[in-house]
């Protein structure tokens, strides 16, 4: 199968017939390396000039991948599956971040910071407990050095034992004051995670919501005697624990019916995983600030947020290494056999000439090309099946996968980079081609 170039011929299936044997100037013609041109233009004389060399090169590097397309498709599918399974994964294994803490959200945030002191039967129970100024959520968020914990959300928390439904029956409710959550002036911005009551409505638990009309406002006598009535935006589902026969106020309108204004008995937060311990770490830097506060942790809620998050990590760090090194170990061995299948072009080339940098080149840069196309389609195959199956798996954040595009450039970055040194030990051994012995075995 002969390749027309500018004034001449190169012959790749001439080059692998090995049994027309002789001489050098018979292999030149066996291999149809003809050097003739109506304006006197030899593509491989020694009087070219060293760009036009390289130009010649690189025509011989994209005519032998499409003589060898089969290989070359190959080469390109490794590539393209260890791009595309590196990106997949980690799109997923982000949104298997967020889908975490959103399902960990409706359990609630991991650490109560309360007054010290504070018995903590007393404060698990809603046995009333001490109070402490709201605005310390406030200070702890404009805290350059407080970092340990995210989601800060002050409550109220107090037991109501007279309330009375629409058909006069007392009950022992549950009330909740929640403070919007704070925003940290010096971290990134995050999706709030607590409660976000609006002013002048209340969420009811289930339990609560039996003992209330549809359409019915919520209705509560305050300490100074006065009648308050709220409108129920939400009722919330059953299975919440202590929050089924609550109801939750923000927090300015649980003060005044209370009568306990710029006050609350607790702060929940989301802490961090952090290596000297999340309950440590998030202690030291609240007493740090505040020695009148104390720090605790639901560790089964922190448990299953870390725990989640280290299987990802785990399963991440296993498959993408796995998938890309036996990927690397399929193409070294192909350019290994092509270098084989090659010796007779390479010894050619360096008998006219050819430095050993131009055979390494040869090589290294029919990588390259094949790394970065396959980096390119590997990525938007891998988002196509991250979106897709993404789908199928998380429900609350899959219209949330989006295009990773900081991935994409450490693909067209990494994969070429790759894929040039799984070729350049294969490379290396065709620069010690013998031309001699090469071309005397022909």
């Amino acid at each position: 199968m002969a390749y027309r170039s500018e004034g001449g011929y190169y012959n790749y299936s001439a080059c692998e017939n090995r049994n027309e044997g002789g001489q050098f100037i018979k292999n030149f013609i066996s291999c149809n390396i003809l050097l003739y041109s109506v304006n006197n233009y030899y593509p491989y004389s020694f009087y070219n000039e060293k760009e036009e060399r390289k130009m010649k090169i690189t025509r011989i590097v994209i005519k032998e991948m499409w003589y060898r397309r089969l290989t070359s498709a190959v080469i390109l599918l490794t590539v393209i599956v260890a791009s595309s399974v590196t990106v997949a994964i980690y799109t997923l294994s982000k949104a298997s971040e967020d889908e975490t803490r959103k399902i960990m959200r409706e359990q609630g945030l991991n650490l109560y910071i309360f007054p010290k002191g504070t018995n903590l039967i007393d404060f698990y129970s809603v046995n009333n407990t001490g109070t402490f100024p709201d605005n310390y959520v406030d200070v702890l968020a404009e805290s350059a050095t407080f970092d340990a914990v995210r989601h800060l959300t002050g409550i109220l928390q107090i037991k109501y034992s007279d309330w009375k439904d629409s058909n006069g029956s007392t009950h022992q409710i549950v009330l909740f004051g929640y403070k919007d959550e704070a925003q940290q002036k010096y971290l990134p911005a995050q999706e709030i995670m607590g409660f976000d009551v609006k002013k002048g409505t209340v969420q009811v638990g289930a339990l609560m919501a039996k003992n209330i009309k549809p359409e019915e406002p919520f209705v509560i006598i305050g300490v100074d005697g006065k009648r308050y009535s709220f409108t129920i935006e939400k009722r919330l589902e059953e299975g919440r624990g202590m929050m089924d026969q609550g109801v939750s106020f923000n927090l300015e309108d649980l003060q005044q019916v209370l009568g306990m204004e710029g006050k609350i008995n607790k702060i929940e937060a989301l802490g961090c995983v952090c290596k000297d311990g999340r309950i440590k770490n998030a202690r030291k830097q609240v007493q740090s600030i505040f020695s009148d506060l104390e720090v605790t942790e639901i560790s089964s809620i922190a448990d299953a947020r870390e725990n989640q998050r280290v299987m990802m990590n785990k399963y991440g760090a296993f498959i993408i290494p796995f998938v890309v090194i036996s990927c690397l170990l399929i193409t070294a061995l192909l350019f290994y056999q092509n270098v084989n299948a090659r010796s007779c072009e390479v010894g050619l080339l360096k008998a006219m000439g050819n430095s050993s940098f131009t055979i390494l080149f040869l090589f290294l840069f029919k990588a390259f090309i094949l790394g970065l196309a396959g980096g390119v389609i590997g990525f938007f195959l891998g988002d196509m099946i991250a979106e897709y199956f993404g789908k199928e798996i998380f429900s609350f954040t899959a219209a949330n996968i989006k295009t990773v595009w900081p991935v994409f450039y450490y693909t067209i970055l990494i994969f070429p980079v790759l894929w040039m040194l799984s070729s350049w030990i294969p490379a290396l051994i065709a620069t010690r081609i013998d031309a001699a012995k090469t071309l005397s075995k022909e």
